[in-house]
């Protein structure tokens, strides 16, 4: 294996770990239920409409996630994760992607952006970065710089961002930008 691929893989690991909140081995409908009550309670869900808004987009992140379930047995494994993530980076490194995995990949992002934009103005501000980058446990300094190094200004435009989470999946490159996503996806 080359470093470009180990390092790709290691990519991919550490995003499936964000995502195997109980840390039982594998991704379920569960995993996505406790991540939805830490992040309503990072952004104070006193609302209904905003635990709502948050109760659909995890359950379409969960959905778009959950096609990495190769044997259909109800939970994603690491190596049905690798796999997936790997057929997806190819894939989407074709002049002609398929339009069905483009229409995914593009509801997974905007359901990603959605819940990072967590005062839902269209953008994702430096505040909104950092703590969520602190609720999946990237300190307060490592959060701040690699939103410098995304964003010029003191936020994140969400056609930037987009394409940065875009990026993210498919590169295999250690110095590419899009790794200071920090693995939202």
């Amino acid at each position: 294996m080359n470093q470009s691929t180990t390092f790709w893989n290691e990519k991919m690991k550490h995003l499936f770990n964000l995502y195997d909140a109980d840390h039982d081995g594998s991704i379920t409908p569960a995993d996505f239920e406790i991540l939805a009550d830490k992040l309503s309670a990072l952004v104070g869900q006193d609302d209904g409409e905003r635990r709502e808004q948050y109760a659909n987009a995890r359950k379409t992140l969960c959905q778009e996630i959950m096609r990495a379930d190769a044997n259909q047995d109800g939970k994603v494994t690491l190596e049905e994760w690798i796999d997936f993530h790997q057929h997806l980076a190819k894939e989407l490194q074709k002049p002609d992607t398929s339009p069905e995995i483009l229409e995914q990949l593009s509801e997974r992002m905007n359901t990603t952006f959605h819940m990072l934009d967590l005062n839902h103005d269209g953008y994702i501000a430096k505040d909104e970065w950092v703590k969520t980058c602190q609720f999946f446990g990237v300190d307060q300094t490592t959060a701040e710089r690699s939103f410098q190094q995304l964003s010029k200004d003191d936020k994140l435009e969400e056609d930037k961002a987009k394409h940065l989470f875009f990026e993210y999946l498919k590169s295999d490159d250690p110095n590419h930008i899009s790794n200071c996503c920090l693995c939202f996806l």
